[in-house]
């Protein structure tokens, strides 16, 4: 697994802001006319309670969601991570609840507790068994009538770099010759959702010059549990 702490640590020390680095603040921008979008057509209105997924530094959605007024919690399986969330909220005075943890278990959150599960870029980090536990959770603790935004990498590497990373068998792009994200043509990832209990309602598609990125809003299939049975 990839030392996601070390890359925390890295990050606070020489000053950046969250996970991105200096594309942070270009990245908050693009975050901010997404969740215009998701306020409008498809999210409950505050205070309704939600939890970020790899919520990081809580630079990201726990930060925009917290300034409206939502409930904010998040997982991360970073220990530096979480302190720094924390620290960041205070200096900010804002609520939110940051707990280190993994994604694929979190028995901490109750069933059907969450109005609003959001993906912070985590689910692409995920390999093999780990999505479909992390999936599985996610349809545990959201309510029936909740949703689910999943943000996520996606298509086919276009980059030379990617490309020579690129595993098509596994749908993986390596590092170091170990799996390191998982990249699926969206249909795919469509597929994955609903073998275990998701609708894909909507989806929209940033194109990059590396690989695409897609943000696809999901909900509970009716009569559904978390293995995508009746």
């Amino acid at each position: 697994m990839h030392d996601y702490d070390a890359e925390y640590r890295r990050l606070k020390i020489t000053g950046h802001r969250g996970w991105a680095g200096s594309a942070q603040e270009r990245n908050l921008a693009r975050m901010t006319d997404a969740l215009d979008r998701l306020e409008r057509e498809f999210l409950p209105s505050p205070p309704a309670r939600i939890l970020e997924l790899g919520c990081g530094n809580g630079m990201s959605w726990s930060l925009l969601m917290a300034g409206k007024g939502y409930e904010v919690h998040g997982v991360d399986i970073s220990e530096t991570a979480i302190v720094w969330a924390k620290e960041q909220f205070a200096e900010r005075v804002l609520c939110g609840a940051f707990r280190e943890g993994d994604v694929c278990e979190m028995p901490f959150i109750p069933d059907a507790s969450l109005d609003i599960v959001m993906d912070g870029s985590c689910l692409h980090c995920l390999i093999e068994r780990d999505r479909t536990r992390c999936l599985q959770e996610v349809h545990r603790i959201l309510r029936p009538d909740g949703v689910f935004v999943v943000s996520t990498m996606c298509g086919l590497p276009k980059s030379d770099d990617a490309k020579a990373r690129f595993d098509p068998v596994a749908s993986q792009l390596l590092q170091d010759g170990r799996p390191y994200r998982t990249l699926k043509p969206l249909a795919d990832i469509a597929q994955e959702l609903r073998g275990t209990g998701f609708e894909v309602q909507d989806s929209w598609l940033r194109t990059n010059p590396w690989w695409d990125h897609a943000t696809m809003i999901c909900r509970i299939i009716d009569g559904q549990n978390s293995s995508g049975s009746g």
